[in-house]
């Protein structure tokens, strides 16, 4: 998964908006500084992203998943649903005790699609896909409450594999 993230950021400092990107605050930098703020992380926190339009409004949200130990604990990472916006980001979910695979199902509430995150460790029993359903403002912070929910082979594609 390393080489997508790579691919992703490289792609980002390749690609012809690039600088437009930057410059309105939704380049690279600008997500690692907003991953920095929400976390209130003094160094760059490390992560994978993918991106993927959630709302279909046709510009994609980024998730993603913190892969470091000072965000993680025995049930999990912190994951983070961030909206770009004309300032930079906006963060519409910021999910404790999650582990991929992060995927995007094709279940939808108040116009976005649903999140599954897996769910193990930490005293929760067996592992388990949770889904998490947006509520017209964000998505849950605890997917092993309500109202995220348990789901077994719900149809989505994978983001952040394992």
């Amino acid at each position: 998964m390393l080489g997508r993230v790579a691919a992703t950021l490289v792609f980002w400092a390749l690609s012809s908006d690039a600088v437009a990107s930057e410059a309105a605050g939704a380049g690279p930098a600008a997500l690692q500084a907003h991953i920095n703020q929400t976390l209130q992380s003094p160094t760059d926190v490390p992560f994978l992203a993918a991106e993927t339009d959630l709302n279909g409004d046709g510009q994609d949200e980024v998730v993603v998943h913190v892969t470091s130990r000072d965000y993680c604990g025995s049930g999990g990472c912190v994951t983070l649903v961030l909206q770009r916006t004309g300032q930079g980001y906006r963060t519409v979910m910021r999910a404790s005790v999650t582990r991929p695979p992060i995927r995007v199902l094709e279940t939808r509430h108040q116009g976005w699609k649903d999140i599954g995150v897996m769910v193990s460790g930490g005293g929760a029993g067996p592992a388990y896909e949770a889904a998490l359903a947006f509520d017209g403002r964000r998505y849950p912070s605890n997917p092993t409450t309500p109202p995220a929910r348990p789901v077994k082979d719900a149809p989505g594609v994978t983001l952040i594999a394992e």
